[in-house]
């Protein structure tokens, strides 16, 4: 008997043992298999890579614009102007043709052109100029597409060895009339073109860091197309304008010439006594020497104590403290004509 019942304990716990397996079974086939039926999740896709800013050029970009981008000489100055039709029609700034009584186009080879002065518009600060026909005339944008933070490009002629052929600008602000830029651009950009996606134009620089939208220019263009417009003299090229592969790039007035500098470096630290070497030198009141940056819009100063010698040399002070950086020095001689060396003298830490 007692041998039976042991029998029986073990039948019940290997039943009760079956018994369990088989709830658990039940409950968790249907988990299982409601999971089973649920979608794979899907993969999280890796990100492509940012497309870079619609305003930086592609390199035919580029090059195809600056075909189009020359500059303009008036009598004191230049600056850049753009080609806009295959008649040899050009953009620039009011402001280096409005009363300049002679001015010059070179184009990207050095070649001079003679200018006729289409129509001037003092209050958007435009001009249309007719020279040169043998460029690539650049195409307009929208400037609405261009907006707060986003980045743009000024260009200028690529043969000007002191200037950059493209200039990175943000635009900071904007209205319906103006772009405000923050850009390194120099007194030669003026009346250079703003171009944004696509090498498109998107403005006109007017001013330093100020560029005129390219759609208000639709109604002067409109306006001044098939005029036949004025013929100027030609302007003498400034010894400012630095022209890469040119031998000389001044056309001296009067014999005036800056022909050596020395030392032709002087540290930041301490006041420095430097001797100018040319020629047609005279004193008068007049007389000033003017240290303009070669490559930034910041840190241009004046010479102190100019003193002429003889016709041939003269002395000024570098004052201590000035910017870190390469400059051209520009001579006010003392009957009031200007003159530019082509050899840049540097502050030196």
């Amino acid at each position: 008997m007692g041998l039976l019942r042991g029998l029986r304990k073990d039948q019940l716990l290997a039943a009760l043992v079956v018994t369990l397996v088989v709830a658990g079974l039940a409950v968790l086939i249907p988990t299982a298999a409601r999971r089973l039926a649920q979608p794979t999740a899907t993969p999280v896709p890796t990100p492509s890579p940012t497309a870079p800013p619609a305003a930086v050029l592609l390199p035919d970009e580029l090059e195809r614009d600056l075909a189009g981008v020359m500059t303009i000489v008036n009598d004191h100055t230049f600056g850049t102007a753009f080609l806009i039709d295959t008649q040899g029609d050009f953009l620039t700034a009011a402001s280096l043709v409005d009363g300049s009584p002679r001015l010059r186009l070179i184009d990207n080879t050095g070649g001079t052109h003679p200018v006729r002065v289409i129509g001037i518009d003092a209050t958007l600060g435009l001009a249309e100029i007719r020279g040169a026909n043998d460029g690539t005339p650049l195409p307009f944008g929208d400037a609405a597409v261009l907006q707060p933070a986003d980045p743009a490009v000024l260009l200028a002629s690529p043969k000007v060895a002191n200037l950059r052929p493209s200039t990175p600008a943000v635009l900071t602000q904007r209205s319906d009339s103006q772009l405000t830029l923050r850009t390194d651009d120099l007194p030669g950009n003026i009346g250079g073109p703003l171009v944004g996606p696509g090498g498109k134009v998107i403005g006109v620089l007017t001013a330093t860091g100020k560029a005129l939208p390219i759609n208000l220019a639709a109604s002067d263009i409109a306006q001044w197309h098939g005029q036949g417009g004025t013929v100027m003299p030609l302007a003498p090229i400034p010894g400012t304008l630095v022209l890469r592969g040119s031998d000389t790039t001044t056309a001296p007035t009067g014999g005036l010439t800056i022909q050596s500098v020395s030392p032709a470096r002087a540290p930041a630290s301490q006041d420095t006594v430097i001797t100018i070497q040319g020629s047609g030198f005279s004193a008068g009141a007049a007389l000033r020497v003017h240290f303009v940056p070669l490559a930034s819009p910041n840190g241009a100063f004046d010479g102190l104590a100019a003193t002429q010698i003889n016709a041939s040399t003269l002395t000024v002070k570098v004052p201590a403290g000035r910017v870190v950086q390469d400059y051209v020095i520009q001579l006010t001689n003392g009957d009031g004509v200007v003159t530019s060396s082509r050899t840049a003298f540097t502050i030196t830490p």
